[in-house]
């Protein structure tokens, strides 16, 4: 049984990121073929509001009805951007970025090959990169993907199934992370290359997080980042 089909982590009907899957065995399959689907799908037309001083890249967006760019960010091509989206200043694309319905990209944020599905939230200087969002994620401030090993190694794919560790290579010396529908991360976590992450997973701020995480987990620190203790009178 593979339990990483796309179907598994994504609720794709009716979004215009359900071709990008078709064919494809394993959820992650996507990063790869995401800058080509793009590509080939891309019809530019700029829908939404471009407040003056942003700089969408002409003939290389397409910016949905009820979206809104706002003054001094940076949306290089190719991109789409749903409708009723908020890109908010500073906010910088890097290219071959999708992103749904509904969500708010904020300041500080910095994206390239990234898809990002319908509702979804990186509102405050995130760093995502060679990734995979889903729909209703909500992230945490200053929460990343790196996307490189040191060394330059090829990234693999390991989740402990069953008592045993499988190894599933992906054939990129890039890439970030995928994360189910419905993941909520708090401020100050860092996802490692290859993490794959099931639906309504959440973890708490300040983790570093690696591998596979299960639909429904919860991650937790292993120690408390600071001890209050009674105070000593005069000190």
């Amino acid at each position: 049984m593979n339990r990483f089909r796309p179907e598994n982590f994504f609720d794709l009907e009716g979004t215009d990121a359900a071709g990008l899957f078709q064919g494809l065995e394993y959820v992650w399959e996507g990063v790869t073929a995401l800058p080509a689907y793009i590509e080939k799908i891309l019809e530019p037309e700029i829908l939404g509001e471009v407040e003056e001083g942003a700089w969408l890249e002409p003939g290389r967006v397409r910016l949905g009805a009820g979206s809104r760019v706002e003054r001094g960010a940076i949306i290089r091509g190719p991109a789409i951007i749903g409708r009723n989206t908020v890109v908010r200043s500073g906010a910088y694309f890097r290219g071959h970025v999708m992103v749904g319905d509904h969500c708010i990209i904020g300041w500080g944020t910095e994206l390239r090959q990234v898809l990002m599905l319908n509702g979804s939230k990186l509102p405050h200087q995130n760093l995502f990169f060679t990734s995979l969002v889903g729909n209703r994620v909500q992230v945490g401030g200053t929460t990343h993907t790196a996307n490189f090993l040191l060394g330059g190694k090829e990234v693999v794919i390991r989740a402990k199934l069953e008592g045993r560790i499988l190894s599933f290579p992906t054939g990129q010396t890039l890439f970030g992370a995928v994360v189910g529908d419905d993941f909520q991360i708090g401020a100050l976590c860092l996802l490692q290359p290859g993490t794959i992450i099931g639906r309504r997973c959440r973890v708490y701020p300040q983790c570093s997080v690696s591998g596979y995480l299960p639909h429904d987990s919860l991650v937790k620190p292993r120690a408390a980042p600071f001890e209050v203790l009674s105070r000593v009178p005069g000190d």
